[in-house]
C-alpha cells in the first residue's frame, strides 16, 4: 500500500516493476468490470486512478459497501466513445493510500487487507495481476535483505577494503531481480508485464565493444552503442506503456542526460524516434508533447531552436491534431517570435537615440563582439546588474576593444535618464521616447525604421535584464547569460577563436 502525498522518488522503486496485459490482450475496454474486497475498509468511497508517463490522474469514484466490496464498471452504450485504456491503474482509499493493479483484461476481482495489500492479495480472473503480485513480493522480500546492506555499504568510507565485496554482493542481488524479470518473459513472452521487463533494461552492450573500450580502440563505442540502440526493447507500438511510470523517466534521461545538449544533435534524435511511433496517434500525441515542452522550458542556452524547430515540424503543418484552433495557434506564434532571436541568427537592427538626441545603429557598432544588453530603470534585478555591466565596461569590454549597445524598455524617459546619471553610466544606452512613439512617421523616413520602435515586440521582451552575445556580423553568439558571465564565456570564446584562425 503506497501514500498518495509520498514524492514520485519513493515510490518509483516500487512501481517500475510493474506489468500490465497479457496473452492477445486488448489495449481499451469499451467494457469492463473490476471488484474489489478490501478487509478493513467499510461504508466509504474509493477512487479509480490511472499513470499517464509521471503523473497519476483520477478517473472515477465508486462506493464501498458494508462488506468492504467495491466494483467498477462501465457497459457500451450506443455511439459511446469513452473506452478505458490498459496500463496500471490505481485503487485510491479515502485516506489517501493506494495500491496498483494491472489493466489488460476487462474483469478481475482482488480481495486484499488494509494492512498489507500485497503479502494478502489474492486474485481471480487475472493471469497478468498474478504475475505481477508474485514479482511485487519477491521484491519486497529482495528489498528486506537489500536495504541493510545498502545502508551499511553508504556509511561505509570511500577506502574501506570492505566496500568493493559488499558492491559486489548488491550488484548480485540486483541480477537476482534481473533474472526473476528475464524468466518472465521467456515463459510469458507475449505478455504486456514481459513488455514492461524489457523496457526496464538497459541495451548490453556487446563484449567486442567492451574490450574495443578497454583497450583504446574505441572508446566511445559503448556510449554510441547504448544511444543508438536505447529503445531497442520498447514495444512502441503499444499505447499502454504510456499508463505506466516506464516510458517518460526513460524518455527524459535519454534526451536530458545521454544526448549531448545541444538543439542539432536533440531534434534529429527526436525526429527519429517520432518515426517510430506515428503510427500511434497517442504514442505520436505524448512523445511530441513531450519533447516539444521539455525544449520549451530548458534552460540551456540556445535549446530555444529545438522547440521552434518541433513546432515547426509538428504543429505549424498541423499535426498536433489534439489541439484546439487558439492553443495551436498561441504555440505556433510563440515559435515565430522566437525564430528570429534564435542563436546563429542575425539579431534585428535597432537605431534609436540616447538621451542626449544622438541616434546609434546596432549593425553599425563595429567590433568583433558586441554585449546587447537590455534593461529597465525601474526592474528590481536591474538596479543591481546595470551598475556591474559599468564596471565590465570600464575593467574589460572596453580595453579589449568589445562593444556594449543597451536597450532601455521603460517607457518613460525620467527614471531612464536619473539612473544613468546617478550611477555615471558611460556606455551606449538607447529607447525610444514619447514624442517618438506619437509621431514616428515624422522619424521613421529620416531616422530609424518601426521595427526598431517596435523592439519589445521584436525582440520578446517580457522581463528585463535580457543579455545577447554578438558576433562582428551580429550573430547570436550567446543568450540567458548574467552579467557576472559574461567576462568568462567572452575570454573563452575569444580564445576560440584565436585557434581558430
Amino acid at each position: 500500500m503506497k501514500n498518495l502525498k509520498a514524492t514520485f522518488g519513493l515510490t518509483l522503486f516500487a512501481t517500475v516493476f510493474l506489468a500490465a496485459g497479457f496473452l492477445n490482450a486488448q489495449e481499451s475496454f469499451p467494457e469492463y468490470s473490476f471488484k474489489f474486497k478490501i478487509r478493513g475498509l467499510k461504508d466509504t468511497v474509493a477512487y479509480l486512478g490511472f499513470h499517464m508517463g509521471e503523473k497519476k490522474y483520477v478517473r472515477d469514484t465508486c462506493r464501498v459497501n458494508s462488506k468492504g466490496e467495491v466494483e467498477f464498471t462501465h457497459l457500451t452504450r450506443k455511439g459511446a466513445t469513452d473506452v478505458l485504456k490498459g496500463g496500471i491503474y490505481l485503487l485510491v482509499l479515502p485516506n489517501m493510500q493506494w495500491f496498483e493493479f494491472v489493466v489488460a483484461e476487462p474483469s478481475l476481482y482482488i480481495e486484499t487487507d488494509t494492512t498489507n495489500f500485497v503479502e494478502s492479495a489474492v486474485i481471480k480472473g487475472s493471469l497478468e495481476n498474478t504475475l505481477w503480485f508474485d514479482y511485487l513480493r519477491f521484491v519486497s522480500k529482495v528489498q528486506k535483505k537489500v536495504q541493510p546492506m545498502q545502508a551499511q555499504l553508504n556509511a561505509m568510507d570511500k577506502e574501506d577494503p570492505a566496500r568493493k565485496a559488499m558492491e559486489a554482493t548488491l550488484k548480485e542481488e540486483n541480477k537476482v531481480m534481473v533474472d526473476y524479470r528475464r524468466n518472465a518473459i521467456a515463459k510469458y513472452p507475449k505478455a504486456f508485464v514481459s513488455s514492461i521487463f524489457r523496457a526496464m533494461e538497459e541495451p548490453e552492450i556487446p563484449e567486442g565493444i567492451m574490450e574495443k573500450a578497454q583497450s583504446k580502440e574505441n572508446e566511445n563505442g559503448p556510449y554510441w552503442y547504448l544511444r543508438t540502440h536505447y529503445f531497442d526493447r520498447f514495444d512502441l507500438t503499444d499505447s499502454r506503456i504510456l499508463r505506466t511510470p516506464i516510458f517518460e523517466p526513460k524518455l527524459t534521461y535519454y534526451f536530458e542526460k545521454l544526448l549531448p545538449q545541444l538543439s542539432d544533435s536533440l531534434v534529429p534524435e527526436a525526429i527519429s524516434l517520432i518515426k517510430k511511433v506515428e503510427g500511434n496517434p497517442e504514442m505520436f500525441k505524448f512523445v511530441v508533447h513531450s519533447l516539444t515542452y521539455m525544449f520549451e522550458r530548458s534552460n540551456i542556452m540556445c535549446m530555444d531552436k529545438a522547440f521552434v524547430q518541433m513546432v515547426n515540424l509538428y504543429y505549424k503543418t498541423g499535426r498536433a491534431v489534439w489541439l484546439d484552433t487558439a492553443t495551436l495557434g498561441k504555440v505556433v506564434e510563440r515559435a515565430r517570435k522566437l525564430e528570429p532571436l534564435l542563436c546563429k541568427e542575425r539579431v534585428p537592427n535597432i537605431i534609436l537615440p540616447d538621451t542626449g538626441g544622438v541616434w546609434h545603429n546596432l549593425y553599425a557598432q563595429n567590433y568583433d563582439y558586441t554585449i546587447l544588453y537590455f534593461w529597465d530603470a525601474t526592474c528590481g534585478h536591474c538596479k543591481k546588474t546595470t551598475p556591474k555591466l559599468e564596471a565590465l565596461y570600464q575593467d574589460f569590454l572596453k580595453p579589449n576593444r568589445i562593444g556594449l549597445f543597451t536597450v532601455e524598455g521603460e517607457v518613460e524617459t525620467k527614471e531612464w535618464k536619473k539612473f544613468i546619471r546617478e550611477h555615471n553610466l558611460t556606455f551606449i544606452s538607447v529607447s525610444d521616447n514619447p514624442e517618438i512613439r506619437e509621431k514616428p512617421e515624422q522619424v521613421v523616413p529620416t531616422k530609424t525604421d518601426l521595427s526598431s520602435l517596435n523592439f519589445r515586440n521584436i525582440y520578446d521582451l517580457s522581463s528585463y535584464p535580457v543579455v545577447y552575445v554578438l558576433d562582428k556580423d551580429k550573430t547570436i553568439i550567446a543568450k540567458k547569460l548574467g552579467v557576472e558571465q559574461l567576462q568568462d564565456f567572452l575570454e573563452k570564446r575569444m580564445e576560440l577563436d584565436k585557434k581558430g584562425k
